[in-house]
């Protein structure tokens, strides 16, 4: 008999549903989750949505997107030994659907997934799960620069991805400056220096230089202004997407700037940053207040893809 789900579709592009899909039968080195919470990724999943993700010129509608997604472990097959029936378990999207296209996968009541690719939780609560996606990803990215202890670090925004950078950066023995024209964003942050350049710009704001920049803005012009604010020879991180990319050349020439390109997370950055929140080294929970019934995904949708003032829109589907 076949596995069927419930699963949020981009029917194409712009146009948003829920149906019923039928998941393929799973392999014995897989687990089958249902899923308890799923998070809406207000960059990769808009840009999905509205037809215009790089590198999928040719999308396929109509298909399942996400790729940040907790529940309960209900199934395993008979190759699998890393987890149990009834674990709590991170699952990074699924490619499971015999009737659908998926990119990622993930926004969906069931799951199929090899077992080796979840992540068991330790104690982190199931509706703070979906963000370990966004924090690996913020880990990469910090990773990216090396040893930061002793160093001063600006972070230059703050929505849910660099809120996250700017406390792995504490975690690693940085000196954190966190940056936003945001006040209520600089608030939930946590930093030991807050900027907000609402008013004033950021070499204004920044008359002592920093050692290191990790752009989270994904706004070109920012990164001249990075340069400026910058130790000679420091490092920028880009942690955002910028389509395209575009930037005056002087003030990097100037500081004979790094510019370091950081995409989303490699495998052992989701289990290190499971670990870093299970610990309390980074706090996932201020970031995944914003909860929505999945009977309303259509108005989470709205309000993941339109209103700033909410950083992470979480889905509950049981």
């Amino acid at each position: 008999m076949s596995l069927t789900a419930n699963a949020v579709i981009f029917a194409d592009a712009g146009r948003l549903e829920m149906r019923q899909v039928t998941l393929r039968e799973p392999g014995p080195d897989e687990v089958v989750v249902a899923t308890s919470y799923s998070s809406i990724s207000s960059g990769t999943e808009r840009l999905l949505f509205e037809g215009k993700l790089p590198g999928m010129p040719h999308l396929r509608y109509p298909l399942v997107p996400g790729y940040e997604a907790a529940g309960t472990v209900i199934a395993i097959g008979s190759a699998v030994t890393n987890v149990a029936v009834g674990d709590a378990v991170f699952v990074g999207g699924s490619m499971c659907y015999s009737d659908v296209a998926a990119a990622f996968g993930g926004q969906s009541s069931c799951l199929i997934k090899r077992a080796e690719q979840v992540v068991p939780l330790k104690s982190i609560p199931l509706s703070q799960a979906p963000l370990l996606a966004l924090a690996a990803t913020a880990l990469h990215g910090v990773l990216r620069l090396g040893d930061v202890a002793g160093a001063r670090v600006a972070v230059l925004g703050m929505g849910a991805l660099g809120q996250l950078a700017a406390q792995f950066l504490r975690a690693a023995g940085a000196h954190t400056v966190i940056v936003d024209r945001s006040a209520s964003r600089l608030e939930l942050a946590v930093g030991d220096e807050k900027i907000d350049v609402s008013e004033r710009t950021l070499e204004e704001a920044l008359p002592e230089p920093v050692d290191h920049v990790i752009e989270v803005t994904g706004k070109s012009e920012e990164l001249a202004r990075c340069a400026r604010v910058m130790k000679m020879g420091g490092k920028i991180v880009l942690l955002s997407y910028y389509d395209p990319l575009t930037t005056p050349f002087v003030d990097l020439f100037v500081k004979e700037a790094t510019l370091l390109v950081s995409r989303e997370w490699a495998p052992p950055d989701l289990p290190a940053a499971r670990d870093a929140a299970d610990s309390g080294a980074v706090n996932l929970e201020p970031l995944a207040r914003h909860i929505v019934p999945i009977a309303s995904y259509d108005q989470a949708y709205k309000t993941a893809f339109q209103d700033p003032s909410i950083l992470k829109v979480v889905l509950q589907w049981a």
